[in-house]
């Protein structure tokens, strides 16, 4: 079960990586490269200026990782994993009041395009994205479903 103290880490680190934002690129790499960092490893890391590269599904399962919770994808961190399998994997919802901080939204049909993880809980919640080079960043979840298809749909992590 996600704990609040599991959320209040997720958010705390969030708000660490949009510090760090032009230390993080995006790309698409499998096997996913962060999952295997420890937390300790990524303060050391970025810390000292260097880089970490990852793309939206991969960062949020970092987060994940790092807050000690179960892998959202199902795969116990094996570096496998994306949009897809998240919205496999975890249970839906579509209403964005019900949704609290590090809770997944995935944007698009099918297995999605994209996903994001919820910052601050509300009726526009702001969400966390790394959907780009020159992110991740804070975007109200308006906005973010403006830009991307449709449907968008919430995955709970409440038992992971």
């Amino acid at each position: 079960m996600a704990t609040k103290a599991q959320r209040d880490h997720m958010l705390s680190l969030m708000k660490y990586l949009l510090a760090h934002e032009p230390q993080i690129h995006y790309a698409q790499v499998r096997p996913m490269r962060s999952v295997r960092l420890s937390e300790a490893y990524l303060h050391t890391l970025l810390g000292h200026g260097h880089g970490l590269t990852m793309d939206c599904s991969e960062s949020v399962t970092a987060i994940c990782k790092w807050a000690g919770l179960h892998d959202p994808n199902g795969l116990h961190y094996d570096g496998q994993g994306w949009t897809g399998t998240i919205l496999d994997h975890l249970p839906h919802y579509s209403d964005p009041h019900r949704a609290q901080v590090g809770a997944l939204v995935v944007f698009g049909p099918g297995h999605g395009d994209h996903v994001c993880m919820v910052m601050q809980p509300g009726a526009d919640p702001w969400l966390w994205s790394h959907g780009a080079e020159g992110g991740p960043r804070r975007v109200r979840y308006s906005v973010e479903h403006a830009f991307h298809r449709k449907p968008a749909t919430f995955c709970s992590i409440a038992h992971l």
